[in-house]
């Protein structure tokens, strides 16, 4: 079970990697696209993730647990709203939109590593599996700043 866990974390890390770094080679539109894409990916997780706390066994949880993986996953919610509002420039420009929505997601992401450190018994008895999610964290936090960059970026 470990192993594939660690795997599905690999394959998932690697369509953030695609969808931060393709927009430096892609004109600004399909830039735009793919951190949008970017966005609402991390907030589907974000919000898988928060339904994951609901499977674990701990002798840890209990219901103020329960309201967090809630939160986790209205926070995915709110991320992944938040990309799709980029494609209609009502009040705010879509490149802040997206701003705040990666910055939601970077949060997030290091929210949730920190919460699943502290009450999941998988994360603390699985090596393996722990330095995976920590440093699968870090690389979609990367990711993010790499979007972010690209969005700052005056030669974009």
């Amino acid at each position: 079970m470990q192993e594939t866990k660690v795997t599905l974390i690999y394959w998932g890390l690697s369509l953030f990697i695609f969808l931060a770094l393709a927009p430096w080679i892609f004109d600004f539109f399909i830039g735009i696209i793919l951190i949008q894409s970017l966005g609402i990916y991390g907030g589907i997780i974000i919000a898988f993730l928060g339904g994951m706390i609901w499977g674990w066994e701990s002798k840890n949880i209990s219901s103020q647990n329960l309201w967090q993986a809630i939160g986790f996953s209205i926070l995915g919610l709110g991320v992944s709203l938040t990309s799709a509002a980029a494609s209609f420039n009502f009040i705010f420009s879509p490149t802040s939109l997206l701003t705040v929505s990666l910055i939601l997601l970077i949060i997030s992401f290091q929210l949730f590593l920190y919460f699943e450190k502290k009450n999941s018994n998988f994360f603390q008895e699985n090596k393996k599996y722990s330095n995976a999610r920590t440093l699968i964290s870090n690389l979609v936090t990367i990711c993010c700043i790499t979007s972010l960059a690209w969005l700052y970026n005056p030669y974009s």
